[in-house]
């Protein structure tokens, strides 16, 4: 018999190569413990009012929630995400959340939220938290995006690459920065695949207002989840505004710099992964910027154990899906 799953909350839809890497582990994940899924509900769309996504829901035999940056601060997004508990095409189907950050949301959520029947955080706060707002047991693994190596091929380190942010001020403090460094280069955590940004010019252009500034150095937008981990992996420190783009860093141990995000995801990360607060700046500490930051031993014995920790428990959490699947069927 073939168990079905179906995901909400696809965020690979979105030209980011950390969420494309998430999602992409997550259904490799699923797969390998004998589900197959049949149907995925991009990012912000209207789930509730697609039949052929519905149907599917009720054809499968777990409902898969992909939380990732979404369930903070009471965004309507995340508002919707939670709907699903109640709505008629779920029915008796087992309800899951994965990979989900959770801060300072309304208690209206708790009742929603207590709805799910397995729910895995992506930090240790959050699974406190979302504990006391469920009342249930919820465990915590780190970010999908760990879960599994990076398979980069080895090059030498050379230069910074400066990243982006979700925030247009820092995304604005990371510009300034790259413009005082000698060997920095642009590259986003996003990407947009139209052949218009494989010439140089219109690159410049698109940093400039991305960025808010000229000056700026070469900006590089790798096309794919692979190009974007080689690149990092090529780069001798990375600096960033990204929650992903720190994850990626610390998957093939590059040393980074992070400002803060639209949450603290990053704070949350690096105490997870016992780093401590050091590699998490504020604006000033980057005028002018560091063009070194060496990760030390006791680092690098950190981000493997951590990562280590995110595919022990990534594969435990898929068997136990797979198993709230088949006790559905």
């Amino acid at each position: 018999m073939t168990l079905r799953a179906v995901i909400l909350n696809d965020t690979s839809t979105r030209y980011h190569h950390g969420c494309a890497r998430v999602m992409r582990l997550l259904v490799e994940g699923l797969e390998r413990h004998g589900l197959t899924v049949t149907a995925r509900s991009p990012a912000r769309h209207d789930w509730a009012s697609d039949a052929g996504f519905l149907d599917a829901m009720r054809a499968a035999h777990v409902i898969v929630v992909n939380g990732e940056g979404t369930l903070h601060h009471g965004r309507p997004a995340g508002a919707r995400l939670l709907d699903l508990g109640g709505h008629p095409a779920r029915g008796d189907r087992p309800l899951v959340l994965v990979n989900a950050l959770w801060q300072d949301n309304p208690e209206s959520w708790s009742a929603p939220l207590s709805r799910f029947d397995l729910i895995a955080a992506r930090d240790s706060a959050s699974a406190r938290s979302m504990s006391e707002a469920s009342g249930q047991e919820v465990r915590w693994l780190p970010d999908l995006s760990l879960s599994a190596p990076a398979r980069t091929v080895a090059a030498p380190r050379h230069g910074v690459i400066v990243g982006d942010s979700v925030k247009p001020g820092p995304r604005r403090v990371l510009g300034r920065a790259a413009s005082h460094l000698s060997n920095a280069t642009l590259v986003p955590t996003k990407t947009l695949s139209g052949g218009l940004w494989r010439f140089a010019p219109a690159r410049a252009a698109l940093a400039a207002a991305w960025y808010g500034g000229l000056g700026l150095p070469p900006m590089e937008m790798p096309a794919n989840e692979t190009a974007y981990l080689d690149r990092i992996a090529r780069a001798e420190l990375h600096i960033t505004g990204r929650f992903h783009a720190v994850c990626l860093s610390m998957l093939t141990e590059t040393p980074f710099l992070a400002l803060g995000s639209n949450a603290s995801k990053i704070e949350r990360l690096l105490a997870d992964a016992d780093l401590g607060p050091e590699r998490l700046l504020q604006a000033d500490a980057l005028s002018p910027p560091p063009e070194t930051a060496a990760f030390t031993q006791s680092e690098l014995s950190a981000i493997r154990a951590f990562r280590e920790m995110a595919r022990r428990r990534a594969d435990t959490l898929y068997a136990d899906i797979a198993a709230l699947a088949g006790g559905a069927s």
